[in-house]
């Protein structure tokens, strides 16, 4: 709570309203450093040798590799039988080189943030705003500053080179700077209208301090350069000289550059999806700040017709700079102001981004070479899960935001269609230039792209499938949290929920790529099948292998149906007590007609296709007539309920079959007195919740809703 001085604008007049927990700005950048850490795979081995002090190796463990496999007569004889030979990988300093080269990267980050301001201050034509010379525009920008939380003490700064209306905030702990242009100060002089523009772009500088995203800029942007400079460009320059040079590496390091290239392409789309997350953000909080964003909207076309915005709009940046430009355009700031949604909601290159980061997290401990090599690995020192679990909850709080945005103002939110697809993408590119591709390929006779892309897709798809379940997460409880008292806390338990879901399955959902192309090798059944269909094969097989734990089922449903109840019951109670301005309409429901004939398609084709199943992974048990007619009742009793139900559908249909599935489980437990035979209820159930889910997305895809019911009269 702060005051202004008698005939100012207030700054901070009335306490802020509650924001959803934590701020977008925080998120994105915390996205971003997921992102650099994962692009520390790119770490050629032979880079991170010589950083650990291995100068001096007669041979290379991915050559001894190759000879080996080639030696023992192809990469299937090799993996079904004993290698021809061995390597010694005890003296493989991949590890530590990778060790020294995140030391190296942390001191070479704090010495540029801790230095970095300091330079900035002093460069040409930057000198501190003298009282003496401008005493009214001294006065006026120091009752701004001491009316802004976190922002006194800070130096301004005014840049007389810089004839364009713009301003910097940058610094470090303890010296916080802000840079005033020549031309923005000549607003100060004109008329009502400019000083006000002057006013909404000094709040918008420390709009950035009273956000909190000064320090967390620059540290990320210190990481991201160093990281340039220290490990993508040597990598780089390497691979150059070596397909220059290097005779018959033509195919490897061409490969690799590309990669480089890409990965490079992809870290810098993601430091503008953060810094342009920044400046929407300050521009909100300068917003609520004045309570008019016509001040904000005249300073965006003074600076949009200056010098910097000529520069900006030359044909030369094309599309290249609409990518990685660091500051989103006026037209696209303006837009912001007049629709809150861009706040709340994240998407495609956003999630993109998240999508990239969780294959590049994983590559260098879940690839077919990483399997090979493990005894001279990286698992002991490569943060894996960590960057999981955050890119986790970036992923969560990401989705909760735009759920608590979706409650108040539904008319104005986005298609969620964009956010989800980028994911999928995501995953699939960062597969696509992970360092390993190239390597599995030379190591691995036999290995087709094919089956490389279709493990990529079933992982796409499972990732696409958490996001879904993210997202129905956060509307269960988007107004438990809105209406909590420690909305924080509240949110803080549901991350947890999500981080120990994904905690408990990673491992399992990334390795299945390289499990889908071993098998190809080690399972004749599997070889003669098409790539793609191999791939669902044994993804279902994997699922199938995990439900043959009762208690991994029952986990599985208290986490993905019983937290969210937890929120739907606790948000009907909420509704008890609240007046909706205009009364709800229930959505349609499905035509009867079509939901009865998807059923029943699903009850003539589930059975043949779970005896095709199980006689492709040789558990012809599952397919006994004992088993698929409970389970075709199962799938059948699932698919109706999802597909009449008017809202949540998975959930009903879930739900209904884990209800049946708990009345079968009675009588098989009380009468034939085998407990273990909970196991093939666990596989039952579970199978049959999946089916059920498949029957209800075809009943959404062919069949078109009712008319919906008429709206209730109050009272």
């Amino acid at each position: 709570m702060t005051s202004t001085a008698v005939g100012g604008p207030a700054v901070e007049a009335v306490p802020p309203p509650r924001r959803p927990p934590p701020s977008g700005t925080l998120l994105a950048f915390v996205l971003l450093i997921c992102a650099v850490l994962a692009s520390m795979t790119i770490l050629h081995p032979g880079y991170a040798d010589f950083l650990a002090g291995d100068r001096d190796r007669a041979g290379d463990l991915n050559d001894c590799l190759r000879g080996v496999i080639r030696d023992s007569g192809g990469t299937g004889a090799f993996l079904k039988g004993e290698p021809q030979g061995g390597c010694d990988s005890g003296d493989d300093r991949t590890s530590a080189g990778i060790l020294v080269s995140y030391a190296i990267l942390a001191v070479a980050t704090a010495a540029y943030y801790w230095f970095r301001s300091g330079r900035r201050a002093r460069r040409r034509g930057v000198r501190p705003l003298n009282a003496e010379r401008f005493p009214a525009l001294h006065a006026e920008v120091d009752r701004l500053v001491s009316g802004v939380e976190r922002a006194r003490g800070v130096t301004v700064l005014v840049d007389l080179l810089d004839s364009g209306v713009n301003g910097v905030t940058f610094g470090r702990v303890g010296r916080r700077h802000v840079v005033l242009s020549r031309g923005l100060i000549r607003l100060h002089e004109g008329t009502e209208e400019d000083r006000a523009a002057f006013r909404a772009v000094v709040l918008h500088e420390l709009a950035h301090l009273r956000n909190r995203d000064v320090d967390i800029t620059m540290v990320t942007l210190a990481l991201l350069r160093c990281f340039t400079v220290l490990v993508l460009a040597p990598r780089m320059l390497g691979d150059l000289l070596a397909l220059v040079f290097v005779a018959d590496g033509t195919r490897f390091f061409a490969a690799t550059l590309l990669d480089a290239l890409v990965l490079a392409g992809v870290v810098l789309a993601a430091r503008s999806v953060v810094l342009r997350t920044r400046e929407f953000q300050a521009d909100a909080r300068v917003v609520e700040w004045l309570g008019d964003p016509a001040p904000l909207l005249r300073a965006f076309a003074l600076a949009g017709s200056g010098p910097v915005a000529a520069r900006r709009r030359r044909p030369w940046r094309g599309r290249w700079g609409r990518l990685t430009r660091t500051h989103p355009s006026f037209a696209e700031r303006a837009a912001c102001l007049a629709d809150r949604a861009q706040l709340m909601h994240q998407g495609f290159g956003f999630a993109f981004v998240v999508g990239f980061c969780l294959p590049a997290a994983w590559d260098p401990v879940a690839s077919a070479t990483a399997q090979i090599r493990a005894g001279g690995g990286i698992r002991g020192w490569w943060p894996t899960e960590l960057i999981t679990l955050l890119i986790a909850l970036v992923l969560f709080l990401t989705v909760v935001r735009a759920a608590l945005h979706r409650l108040g103002e539904p008319a104005s939110a986005p298609s969620r269609t964009p956010f989800r697809a980028g994911i999928a993408v995501g995953v699939v590119a960062g597969y696509a230039v992970a360092p390993s591709t190239v390597v599995d390929h030379l190591m691995l006779p036999g290995l087709s792209v094919a089956a490389q892309v279709s493990g990529w897709c079933a992982v796409a798809l499972l990732c696409l499938l958490l996001t879904v379940w993210c997202q129905f997460l956060a509307d269960c409880w988007a107004r438990p949290l809105d209406h909590a008292r420690r909305p924080r806390a509240r949110a803080a338990a549901l991350g947890l929920v999500v981080a120990v879901a994904v905690a408990g399955n990673a491992s399992a959902v990334f390795a299945l790529p390289w499990q889908i192309a071993m098998g190809r090798f080690l399972d004749e059944r599997l070889a003669a099948l098409p790539e793609p269909l191999h791939a669902a094969v044994w993804t279902q097989y994997v699922v199938a292998t995990k439900l043959m734990h009762p208690g991994w089922l029952v986990g599985a449903a208290v986490v993905l149906l019983g937290v969210p109840l937890a929120g739907i019951l606790r948000d009907r109670r909420l509704a008890r007590y609240m007046v909706p301005a205009v009364p709800p309409v229930p959505p349609p429901r499905r035509s009867r007609a079509a939901v009865l004939g998807v059923a029943a398609l699903a009850t003539a084709c589930f059975p043949p296709l779970q005896t095709w199943w199980a006689h492709q992974r040789q558990v012809e048990f599952l397919a006994h007539p004992a088993v698929l007619a409970p389970l075709t009742l199962l799938v059948a009793v699932g698919t109706v309920t999802g597909g009449l139900a008017r809202s949540r559908r998975p959930a009903w249909a879930a739900g209904s079959v884990l209800a049946c599935g708990l009345l079968l489980a009675v009588p098989l437990v009380l009468f034939t007195g085998e407990p273990g035979l909970l196991r093939l209820w666990s596989v039952l159930v579970g199978t049959g919740v999946e089916g059920a889910l498949l029957g209800t997305l075809a009943t959404a895809l062919l069949s078109r809703p009712g008319r919906a019911a008429a709206p209730r009269p109050p009272g």
